[in-house]
C-alpha cells in the first residue's frame, strides 16, 4: 500500500467512526490495528518537542544531525507549527544538509501516518494520547527535566496519556523517582544524564555579550505560579496574598543593590508564566526576557548558563542541571509556604546541602554581589546528578541500537 493510499484509507475510517461518539478506548484499539497493519521503517526516527524543536530532543537531533551517517536515515519532526519551525530549523543548522529531515504537522493524518512509519520516536512530552502500545518502534521520553517539583501537578498530563518504552535520568536516584512517575520498570530509566546539559559546556561569543562588559553574568529561572493556556489563565499557586518574588519593589531593590559591582542579573520567565502577558519596566543591571521574546531572538537557554557565573531559582529543575559547572547556586523562593505544585521533599533537601539559601532579598542582593565560592564535589552531588554523564546523546543512541549515528 502506497503512502498516500493508506493515509486516504485511515481518513475513510476515522470519518466512519466520528459518525457517532467514541470512547478513548475505542480510539486506542483502532490506534492499536492501525499498528500492527503499518510497517515501520526501520531507517526513519520521529522527533517532538513542547514547544517545537526545543530543549532535549533538540540536543540529540544535533548530535545525530552532525552525524556522516546522518543521511542514511529519514527525520522527521511532528510540530504544532510548520512555519515556526522551519525557521527555527534553518536558524539553528545553517550549515547542515537537512534533504532528508522533513517537518509535518502533528495533528494531521500525514502527521500520524508519518509518527506510525518511524522506528523510533523521541519526545519530551507524551506524542498522542491514543498511542499505547509501540509494536515495530522504540518510543523514548526524554522528557524536560529531573523531579524536582512533583511530575504531574495541578494542569498537567497524567503519566497514563504518555505511553514511552524508556525514558533518562541524571542518577541512579532520580532514576527510581522517574520509574515510579512514568509508571516504567526501573532498567528502562537509563542513567545517561540529559542532551541539553552538553549546552552547557559550549560558550559562545552572543552569550558572553549579554554581560554588556559586566565582570558577572547571573541568571535567574523563577518557576511560574500563575500558568498561561492559549485561551485562559490557571492559578497554581497561593493567592493574592502570596509574595510575588518578581514584584516590582522586588526587581527595583534588587537593581539598586547591584549598581557597581559589575553584575547583570538576566532574568527568563517560564514559557507557562502568565507575567509573559505583561510589560516590564527597565532596569540599570536587570534583562527581563519573556519567553516570547527569549525565542525571538534565537536564544538557547543552556548556552546562555553556559556563560553564566551563577544560577539563581526556586523550583527549577535548571537547578539539578547546574551542578555539573561547580557553580553558585542560589535558591530564592519568599512564597515556598504558598506553593501548591508542590516539591519532592527528598530533593529539595539534597539539594539544599549544596545550593545558598536566599531567604530575603538583601540575602539575594548579597549573594549576587558578593558569590560565594563554587560548591564542590560531594555525595549529595552525584546522588542528583552523576558527574561522569558527559556524552547523554551517545549513550542514549547507543542504548537503542543506533550506534551508527554517534559521530
Amino acid at each position: 500500500m502506497t503512502d498516500s493510499r493508506a493515509i486516504h484509507w485511515i481518513k475513510s475510517t476515522l470519518k466512519a467512526f466520528s459518525r457517532r461518539p467514541m470512547p478513548r478506548a475505542c480510539f486506542r484499539v483502532f490506534y492499536s490495528v492501525l499498528r500492527l497493519l503499518v510497517p515501520a521503517n526501520v531507517k526513519q526516527i520521529g522527533f517532538f518537542s513542547d514547544p517545537d524543536l526545543a530543549d532535549n530532543t533538540l540536543a540529540l537531533f544535533e548530535k545525530i544531525v552532525k552525524s556522516p551517517r546522518a543521511h542514511e536515515y529519514r527525520l522527521v519532526w511532528l510540530v504544532a507549527n510548520m512555519s515556526t519551525s522551519k525557521h527555527i530549523l534553518h536558524r539553528e543548522f545553517p550549515h547542515s544538509d537537512l534533504r532528508n529531515v522533513s517537518i509535518i504537522t502533528k495533528n494531521s493524518l500525514r502527521g500520524l501516518w508519518s509518527f506510525l512509519r518511524c522506528r523510533y520516536i523521541f519526545t519530551t512530552h507524551g506524542v498522542y494520547a491514543f498511542a499505547h502500545s509501540g509494536y515495530h518502534q522504540t518510543i523514548f521520553n526524554l522528557w524536560h527535566g529531573m523531579p524536582f517539583k512533583n511530575f504531574f501537578a495541578v494542569g498537567e498530563l497524567p503519566s497514563d496519556t504518555m505511553f514511552m518504552h524508556y525514558s533518562i535520568a541524571t542518577s541512579e536516584y532520580l532514576a527510581d523517582i522517574v520509574a515510579k512517575n512514568f509508571q516504567l520498570q526501573r532498567v528502562r530509566v537509563l542513567v545517561t544524564g540529559l542532551p541539553r546539559n552538553e549546552w552547557l559546556f559550549v560558550q559562545e561569543k552572543r552569550y558572553l555579550s549579554i554581560k554588556e562588559g559586566r565582570a558577572k553574568l547571573i541568571v535567574w529561572l523563577p518557576t511560574f505560579r500563575r500558568r498561561q493556556i492559549p485561551e485562559s489563565v490557571i492559578l497554581v499557586d497561593g493567592g493574592a496574598n502570596s509574595p510575588d518574588p518578581l514584584s516590582a519593589d522586588t526587581l527595583a531593590k534588587l537593581d539598586d543593590m547591584l549598581e557597581g559591582f559589575g553584575a547583570m542579573l538576566v532574568i527568563k520567565l517560564h514559557l507557562l508564566d502568565i507575567k509573559n502577558r505583561q510589560a516590564w519596566s527597565s532596569y540599570r543591571n536587570i534583562r527581563i526576557y519573556t519567553d516570547p521574546r527569549f525565542r525571538a531572538e534565537g536564544l538557547n537557554l543552556y548556552k546562555l548558563l553556559a556563560c553564566s557565573d551563577a544560577l539563581v531559582t526556586d523550583f527549577s529543575s535548571c537547578a539539578i542541571d547546574y551542578l555539573l559547572l561547580n557553580k553558585p547556586i542560589g535558591l530564592f523562593a519568599p512564597d515556598m509556604s504558598s506553593f501548591d505544585r508542590g516539591f519532592i521533599p527528598d530533593v529539595m533537601e539534597k539539594l539544599t546541602t549544596i545550593c545558598h539559601q536566599l531567604g530575603s532579598v538583601e540575602e539575594f542582593g548579597a549573594f549576587v554581589t558578593n558569590l560565594p565560592a563554587q560548591h564542590k564535589i560531594t555525595p549529595e552531588l552525584e546522588v542528583l546528578y552523576q558527574t561522569d554523564l558527559r556524552s547523554p546523546s551517545e549513550a542514549i543512541l547507543r542504548a537503542v541500537g543506533l550506534a551508527d549515528l554517534v559521530p
